[in-house]
């Protein structure tokens, strides 16, 4: 049998104290303060303990060319090579989804800091209704308690300098749209999204205006938002619970062709229930006619941004500027709108059935007509600013 060691690793040094069994039982307080090392790996769920005789195995195996596993353990021991065999820090040619995930991670240009990020980041089967039902989710009041006040909304940094006030701003109606915006927290759960707004928001948001080819093999893509490279990295999957027309399920928007591709159907109840775990139980957001996940294709941004420090943060760009069209879309439509990170990625990925490592969930939309009353609080009372510095 072939072992390599896997394609990234990085190896922290942890200093918290951790429950101890047998310290308890000898008299002691059940803790045990030794630093302790821990290995980490894009490819695997978490982080695994390691001791510093296996970092040296580690270190004298090379992450590239095989290496025979009886070699291994005539020089370090039968047992130390089978505890990173089975911490999948060493990998075999079995095809595991550990071993596929690290293929992504050799084939794919990521920037290590990064990949870990990525990798270490995915919820899973988190509800935040039920977090605050169990005291888990501190109120703003706590937070102040606990933590002090927030750093200010408007920091100086020429305390003293005074300021030098700006002529009013020319209003137009582009400045009514914009104070019209706002995230939806009520969404009417038995009103179903017309055909016609349905396809006009994902046209205007997601859909391809034109394209160009910089070379064979290498094109750009233009829509209403700017994106990193002119890559539009970013894919539009459609969770639809209730849109005219469409039945309830899962769909991939093409921005080229303007058509969805129906991925799975599912009935009413089956789509409320995930609308439900895709938002991690946030109540205000998962009545929602349709819902939309916003998936990074790692593979197509790094293939220019090749291990650059900053590719990572331009997809969360890009899904950024995404975001704001679809806000004045459905503003300007007369529909709600919300977007959310707080949702449980990991869940999403697999049901999407996302390649690991070279794909990723990256935040979530949605949108729909408004309910009649509101149950969840939204900013709509604000208070005023100086005459000076409100906006016109």
């Amino acid at each position: 049998m072939q072992l390599r060691r896997c394609a990234h690793l990085m190896v922290e040094l942890e200093s918290e104290p951790r429950f101890d069994f047998n310290d308890l039982l000898a008299g002691g307080d059940g803790l045990d303060r030794r630093a302790a090392w821990l290995a980490h790996a894009p490819h695997l769920p978490g982080p695994v303990p390691v001791t510093l005789a296996m970092l040296a195995v580690l270190e004298a195996v090379d992450a590239e060319a095989w290496q025979p596993r009886a070699d291994l353990e005539a020089r370090f021991g039968a047992e130390r090579v089978a505890a990173l065999v089975d911490a999948g820090l060493l990998l075999d040619q079995s095809p595991t989804p550990a071993a596929a995930a690290d293929a992504a991670a050799r084939d794919v240009a990521w920037w290590p800091p990064a990949l870990l990020a990525q990798s270490r980041g995915a919820w899973r089967d988190v509800d935040v209704e039920r977090r605050g039902e169990e005291g888990l989710r501190p109120s703003a009041r706590a937070l102040v308690e606990a933590f002090g006040p927030a750093p200010t909304p408007s920091p100086r940094r020429c305390d003293d300098q005074p300021p030098l006030p700006l002529a009013p701003a020319r209003r137009t109606e582009f400045d009514a749209l914009l104070q019209a915006r706002r995230t939806c927290r009520n969404f009417d759960p038995q009103s179903a999204l017309d055909a016609g707004r349905f396809a006009t928001m994902m046209q205007r948001v997601w859909g391809a205006l034109g394209t160009h080819e910089l070379a064979p093999g290498a094109v750009v893509v233009k829509k209403t938002s700017p994106a990193g490279g002119g890559l539009h990295a970013v894919e539009a999957y459609v969770l639809v619970q209730r849109v005219e027309g469409l039945a309830p399920g899962l769909y991939h928007y093409l921005p080229m062709e303007h058509a969805l591709e129906p991925l799975q159907a599912m009935a009413a109840d089956e789509a409320g229930g995930w609308a439900h775990r895709f938002v991690a139980g946030q109540a205000w957001f998962r009545d929602a006619p349709v819902l939309v996940v916003m998936v990074a294709r790692f593979d197509r941004l790094f293939w220019k941004y090749r291990r650059h420090a900053k590719a990572w943060r331009v997809v969360h760009l890009d899904v950024g500027h995404l975001s704001q069209t679809m806000y004045l879309s459905a503003t300007e439509l007369g529909l709600g709108a919300f977007v959310t990170a707080a949702i449980n990625d990991g869940e999403i990925g697999d049901l999407l059935a996302l390649p690991p490592l070279r794909e990723g969930v990256i935040a979530l939309v949605g949108f729909g007509p408004r309910a009649a009353t509101m149950t969840h609080p939204e900013l709509t009372d604000l208070d005023p600013l100086p005459a000076r510095t409100r906006p016109l």
